[in-house]
């Protein structure tokens, strides 16, 4: 009964992994139209979010999912979500989520994708055998529970990455507009007028969140600042909330603070270009090497062989 019983793992895996395959395939095509949709949305509306999430395909069905929540289409599978709440509250905002994903909906993905992973990893198994089917299983929970994870610190990482980009040529911008007798305000509705960046949208944002009385000018601009947790657009909102503050001129301190935001990117960006190597070696050593050892040395193991026998 035994034997019989694991001769047919195969067959059982196989027609799981046909079933996976096929309903994968359904899922695909239905996602990458609703992609379509969603980026003729975005080019429409100009959201920064729903641009970002027609770029990240898990960050897309992650929206998705809190519209369907929100709307009701969709149950709550892990209940688990309000005590991931506070640490998601920061980290989505940080990724410029805070208003498109809730914790209900990213502990939901998490929930979902450790299952739907343990299940492709047990089907998959069972082709070959118990043992490798517990493994891969396993393996499903952990990759499908820390992919959303994942996918939201590397929003958050190419989100920063792409402000401090930008912050130099918005400061130069603002430094010419100041010098040429705008104010600050004038200044900084002229750089947002003439960029299309996600920092200009999101200065445009706070400047419209002060000027129609929602927020004070500071409570806007240390908001803004926090949003995305990096310590040179800190530095450079506290100089502008001191200088308004004080009433003293920000030229100098504008230009001393782009050239330093410039002078750090130029290092990030040397520092990435240096690592490079050091990442090639682990290919290099892995795929490379084995390969021309085994070609140069090949013969000679042969020769010696022969020469043995």
């Amino acid at each position: 009964m035994i034997t019989g019983a694991a001769a047919m793992l195969p067959w059982i895996g196989a027609a799981f992994a046909g079933c996976g395959g096929f309903f994968g395939w359904k899922a695909w095509k239905q996602h990458a139209r609703r992609e379509r949709m969603r980026r003729s949305v975005a080019q429409r509306s100009g959201s920064d979010a729903a641009d970002q999430a027609s770029q990240d395909a898990l960050l897309g069905r992650l929206m998705q999912l809190e519209q369907r929540l929100e709307q009701g289409q969709a149950r709550v599978l892990c209940p688990m979500w309000a005590a991931h709440a506070p640490s998601f509250a920061e980290m989505s905002a940080r990724a410029g989520l805070a208003n498109d994903v809730s914790p209900a909906a990213f502990c939901e993905m998490r929930f979902r994708l450790a299952l739907l992973a343990a299940i492709a990893g047990c089907a998959i198994g069972c082709t070959f055998s118990v043992e490798l089917a517990l493994l891969l299983g396993a393996t499903g929970v952990i990759l499908g529970w820390r992919a959303p994870r994942a996918s939201i610190a590397r929003r958050q990482h190419e989100r920063t990455q792409a402000m401090e980009e930008h912050l130099p040529e918005m400061l130069d911008v603002m430094t010419l507009g100041m010098r040429s007798g705008l104010s600050f305000d004038a200044a900084l509705r002229l750089y947002c007028a003439h960029f299309s960046s996600e920092l200009s949208l999101k200065l445009r944002r706070a400047q419209g969140t002060w000027e129609t009385g929602l927020a004070h000018r500071t409570e806007a601009l240390r908001e803004l600042a926090r949003s995305y947790g990096s310590p040179a657009l800190s530095r450079v909102v506290e100089t502008w909330v001191r200088s308004l503050r004080f009433g003293t001129s920000m030229i100098d301190a504008l230009e001393a603070e782009s050239a330093q935001a410039r002078a750090a990117y130029k290092a990030k960006r040397e520092e990435r270009i240096a690592k490079a190597p050091v990442k090639m070696m682990i290919p290099t050593g892995a795929l490379i090497l084995p390969a021309m050892l085994l070609l140069v040395l090949g013969p000679v193991l042969l020769e010696l062989m022969n020469g043995g026998i």
